[in-house]
């Protein structure tokens, strides 16, 4: 028993760090792609920063456990659906039930606007 919850503390925070690498990265790139004034700039840089993500987040982003659904063409904001799925130390069963093992999160950066 003692051994179990040592595993669920551990995946506990690998899940944390996890969860706050990706986010971060991905929080960079959607910034970098609103950094751009017009609507097709945006668009046009969404490759490269999908491959910054990926590059930021190493071994786990060329792993395909990250993967970042893009919405650029709202002229206010750019919308990024981040889907993750952790690596777990715990059986499949109890990761699941714990909630533990997957990322789910929708970052919405809103673009400046320069007012004359």
């Amino acid at each position: 028993m003692f051994l179990l919850l040592l595993l669920v503390a551990v995946q506990i925070l690998f899940n944390l760090y996890a969860n706050t690498m990706v986010t971060s990265a991905a929080h960079t790139a959607a910034r970098s792609v609103a950094g751009h004034r017009a609507s097709d700039d945006r668009c046009a840089s969404v490759e490269a920063a999908n491959n910054r993500f990926v590059e930021t987040l190493g071994d786990y982003g060329d792993g395909g456990h990250a993967t970042l659904e893009w919405t650029c063409s709202d002229p206010d904001a750019v919308t990024i659906r981040i889907s993750a799925r952790h690596p777990t130390i715990l059986p499949e069963r109890m990761s699941g039930l714990l909630g533990l093992g997957r990322l789910e999160r929708t970052i919405v950066v809103r673009v400046e606007a320069f007012v004359e």
